[in-house]
């Protein structure tokens, strides 16, 4: 028996949409982590810092809560340096161009379906070039996927069940 090469190709398009649909995701979700502990940690140095003397003040009046100044001012100097240490600004520029650029792929190869679904005849050799093309795009997108400390098991799965609700495999 022999097989359509349109059948492998509708397949080949079907599994490199699922994988850039799960990569876009994750790393949309990783920038949404990486934007909170940056947020967090700005609008805490901006607090504790010496413009910011004035809600010190209202915590020395009160000597029931004197002790969580010197904490809050520690605590965000501690964020400030683990955030400087981390390269969230870094980060946050890789997971946003590596985010953006996924999500165009997914839509771009969603639009091949397209085309497949209203020419069924499709040329196979066109076909074929461009499925291979975004199959090497994704390579390279995925290749710069760096080491991530907020990448962790749970998001890993919720991603996944998230991908499997939103792609249609008919």
């Amino acid at each position: 028996m022999t097989i359509d090469p349109r059948d492998a190709i509708w397949n080949e398009t079907h599994d490199l949409l699922y994988r850039a649909s799960y990569a876009a995701e994750l790393e949309t979700a990783l920038l949404a982590r990486w934007v909170w502990l940056d947020s967090v940690t700005k609008i805490a140095v901006a607090i504790a810092s010496g413009g910011a003397a004035l809600a010190g003040l209202v915590f020395w009046k009160n000597s029931d809560y004197t002790f969580l100044w010197p904490m809050f001012t520690s605590a965000s100097t501690l964020l400030a340096i683990i955030s400087k240490q981390l390269a969230v600004a870094d980060k946050l520029k890789i997971h946003t161009a590596l985010a953006t650029a996924l999500s165009a792929m997914v839509i771009d190869i969603g639009s091949l379906i397209v085309r497949m679904k209203i020419n069924a005849d499709f040329p196979v050799a066109d076909f074929e070039k461009k499925l291979l093309g975004f199959r090497s795009a994704y390579r390279v997108e995925v290749s710069q996927f760096p080491h991530d400390l907020l990448l962790t098991q749970a998001l890993r799965i919720s991603t996944q069940e998230a991908v499997n609700r939103t792609i249609d495999y008919q």
